[in-house]
């Protein structure tokens, strides 16, 4: 059942209460939305919960990868500039 069906009928039960408040029929009815209506939320939290749930392990997974490669990357560029003064000092040393 969908959130506005029990909203609409919540309405339709709250004005036959309203009629007739003292109607026992009426009144099991309201009760047993109630607890459809409380099955239905815990429903959705789960599966909000899940669904939550997988989306941050994703997020950390890609989190993970880039702060790899980042360090990939910081790793390598630091032996490229190592060289890079190991080329120019070696230059320095054959040009005195």
């Amino acid at each position: 059942m969908e959130t506005y069906d029990y909203e609409f009928t919540e309405l339709d039960i709250k004005k036959a209460l309203e009629a007739d408040p003292q109607n026992r029929e009426v009144k099991s009815i309201h009760k047993t939305l109630k607890q459809l209506e409380a099955e239905s939320n815990k429903r959705d939290a789960k599966l909000y919960a899940n669904m939550f749930a997988q989306m941050a392990n994703d997020c950390s997974i890609q989190t993970k990868r880039l702060k790899i490669e980042k360090v990939e990357k910081n790793e390598k560029d630091g032996v490229m500039r190592m060289e890079l003064e190991k080329g120019d000092n070696e230059m320095a040393v054959d040009s005195s």
